[in-house]
């Protein structure tokens, strides 16, 4: 039985997956939704046997943006709204917990994907999208702002040019403008973006956990580095490396000519 009532989660394989049940909202975020999502990211992080957790949606839309009415502050006055999001607000935290998530995260995008939806996409590490998706950073369209780090997200994804223009019209794009962007790594035929992101999954569990959790660290790092600090800082990531035993696997592995049984230790 799934024991959320917003979120519906699933293990296939290695991979865990976080599908937002809110259909009849177009799975739009809520307090509940943010919050359930960032309980079974956290169990999943701790679970060996989860290689990386794919975030996909029900029925016919990815995620519609967030709902004004499904928050704790819909109903409060301007200044204890502003006091609220800096005190209790989940939104937030989910988002800061996504942006320092240790195993891959990918989006699964089928149907429409606008405001705080993309903002999620874009804040996974990748995103397949079916032929059916649509997406677009449409709060400009109702005097609104992208408060989960959307400006920020969409220039790191398509450059700073390419972003303005986006928000700015809060142009929709499809599917096959999204993967021209950058924004899409791959498109699949309708339906089959998590059947393609499990696919992915499974292609990294093939790999060192360890290994993997430290380029992804080292490619968080980058925005903010240097090239010579980028050299010294990813010496020490592989300095820390050569403790674990799936390094040791791996050496041992490749001599005796057979795959590796990497633990994650």
């Amino acid at each position: 039985m799934n024991q959320y009532s917003e979120i519906l989660t699933e293990v296939r394989g290695r991979a865990g997956i976080v599908r937002l049940n809110r259909p009849k909202a177009l799975n739009a975020l809520s307090d509940t939704m943010m919050s359930e999502m960032m309980a079974a990211l956290a169990a999943w992080e701790m679970d060996r046997e989860i290689t990386g957790v794919i975030v996909t949606g029900s029925g016919t839309a990815f995620c519609a943006g967030g709902d004004v009415k499904g928050t704790a502050s819909s109903q409060m006055a301007p200044f204890d709204r502003y006091r609220y999001r800096y005190g209790q607000a989940v939104w937030h935290d989910v988002f800061r917990k996504l942006s320092r998530y240790t195993k891959p995260l990918i989006a699964a995008v089928e149907g429409h994907a606008y405001g705080g939806g993309v903002e999620l996409l874009l804040l996974c590490d990748f995103a397949i999208g079916s032929e059916t998706a649509r997406i677009g950073v449409t709060e400009a369209r109702l005097g609104l702002f992208p408060i989960l780090g959307g400006a920020y997200l969409l220039a790191e994804a398509v450059g700073p040019r390419m972003a303005r223009e986006l928000c700015f019209t809060g142009r929709k794009l499809s599917a096959a403008d999204a993967q021209a962007l950058g924004i899409f790594n791959h498109v699949t035929p309708a339906g089959g973006a998590v059947d393609r992101a499990v696919e992915i999954i499974d292609e990294i569990a093939t790999n060192a956990p360890l290994a993997v959790m430290a380029s992804k660290q080292a490619i968080a790092r980058a925005r903010h580095q240097s090239f010579d600090e980028a050299l010294t800082e990813g010496g020490d990531l592989s300095a820390l490396l050569m403790f674990s035993e799936d390094r040791k696997e791996g050496l041992q592995a490749f001599l005796d000519k057979r795959d590796p049984d990497f633990k994650g230790e």
